[in-house]
């Protein structure tokens, strides 16, 4: 999978020169056209993802579907944060990039303590027998 997007930019990255050399206007499908089928490649990934652990989830019944719903937020908060600091990085402004992705990070520790809280439940039942 990581080869295809991969190949899959380098080579809309390079027709988008070419392109932009030719008819500039035109060079913004090109990546436009080349960011959709990257997001499909990325979404395919994703539900596989989603699936195994949902069926991870399934082997711990005291974690549930309610932790799944955790792990989705805390995925959710984290393409966020990865966005908007990407989108600050290509501004400039580095230092306010920091912040954004140093905000994600501890929301996403908020978001997941009931998780862990659960595991480890699980692990102390598990050590007292």
């Amino acid at each position: 999978m990581i080869w295809k997007l991969a190949v899959s930019a380098l080579i809309t990255a390079i027709a988008a020169l070419i392109v932009r050399q030719i008819k500039p206007e035109f060079a913004i499908f090109v990546q436009l056209g080349g960011v959709l089928m990257a997001a499909m490649l990325v979404m395919s990934a994703l539900q596989e993802l989603l699936a195994a652990v949902e069926s991870m989830l399934n082997f711990a019944p005291n974690l549930g579907a309610g932790s799944f719903a955790l792990l989705a937020k805390a995925l959710g908060i984290a393409i966020t944060t990865q966005l908007a600091a990407d989108i600050c990085r290509d501004s400039g402004s580095t230092s306010l990039a920091n912040i954004v992705e140093l905000g994600g990070r501890l929301l996403i520790l908020t978001v997941t303590l009931p998780l862990l809280k659960s595991i480890a439940e699980i692990a102390v039942g598990l050590i007292r027998g």
